[in-house]
């Protein structure tokens, strides 16, 4: 690991990200966590990845000219997160497309990373081959493309908090999340272990814990209940504690439907 840290102080931002995006499956998950710092501590802005993506024109034979005319837009939008795995199905099968997020400009300024929608343009030829292979792929509701075997607690582990960038406004935005009595022991238990087990697990994971501030207050809180009302910090905080410990063979299958709904705060449109 040692190893890795020093060779990435080498790689360019776009190996970087290449290393990152396509080529997940040839690292391990610490490993990635380390691709994802130092993605981070070079502060490569979201625009520099979007840049990227539209970079690779996967696919796409390069001896041959390409008319942007000759692109159809598919009218369902992918997460963050789901465009990735679309990238990589549609790659492997040699689909020539292209990535757009029309959701991302100035004129939003409230708009968060894990909020845009990201859109793609296939070429003419393509789009039957597309079409057959995200419908295999992906589940297509109310204008978005969600990942078919990704269970809430799949995408939770996929969740990447270093993606959301929330303003004041937005993380203060108070939002009605009626846990049950059995969801709201679940999560005061795993909180109050991550009091205990915090320096292990940042050591574990080679990574802070997000929200380790808030998580006395907020188990105090959850703790009434009558109290259903809670700001976006607060959500956030309780999916870090379930990402943490949702890996484990005893997480409770129970808190599934609590974890779609808090993903759906950060993932849904």
């Amino acid at each position: 690991m040692e190893d890795l840290k020093m060779s990435l102080k080498t790689f360019s931002n776009d190996y970087l990200l290449e290393q990152f995006i396509d080529c997940q499956e040839e690292y391990t998950p610490d490993a990635l966590r380390l691709l994802k710092c130092e993605i981070d501590n070079r502060k490569i802005s979201q625009d520099e990845i979007d840049a990227f993506l539209k970079r690779k024109d996967v696919g796409v034979d390069e001896s041959k000219p390409l008319d942007t005319g000759d692109f159809v837009l598919f009218d369902h939008s992918f997460s963050h997160t789901d465009i990735l795995l679309a990238i990589t199905v549609l790659r492997d099968s040699k689909v020539v497309f292209y990535v757009d997020n029309p959701t991302s400009s100035e004129t939003i300024p409230l708009e968060s990373e894990a909020t845009k929608r990201y859109t793609i343009h296939v070429q003419k030829d393509y789009v039957g081959k597309a079409h057959e292979l995200l419908d295999e792929h992906f589940v297509k509701q109310d204008g978005f493309y969600s990942f078919r075997y990704a269970g809430a607690f799949d995408r939770l582990k996929s969740f990447s908090f270093y993606d959301l960038h929330l303003t004041e406004l937005e993380a203060a935005e108070s939002i009605e999340c009626d846990f049950t009595p059995d969801e709201r022991k679940i999560i005061i238990a795993y909180g109050k272990r991550l009091l205990d087990e915090v320096d292990t697990i940042e050591e574990k994971q080679d990574r802070v814990v997000f929200y380790y501030d808030s998580i006395e207050p907020l188990l105090e809180y959850i703790s009434d209940e009558s109290n259903t009302a809670f700001c976006r910090s607060d959500l956030l905080t309780i999916m870090e504690i379930l990402q943490i410990y949702c890996t484990e063979n005893d997480f409770p299958q129970s808190m599934n439907d609590a974890t779609a709904t808090l993903l759906s705060f950060f993932l849904d449109s």
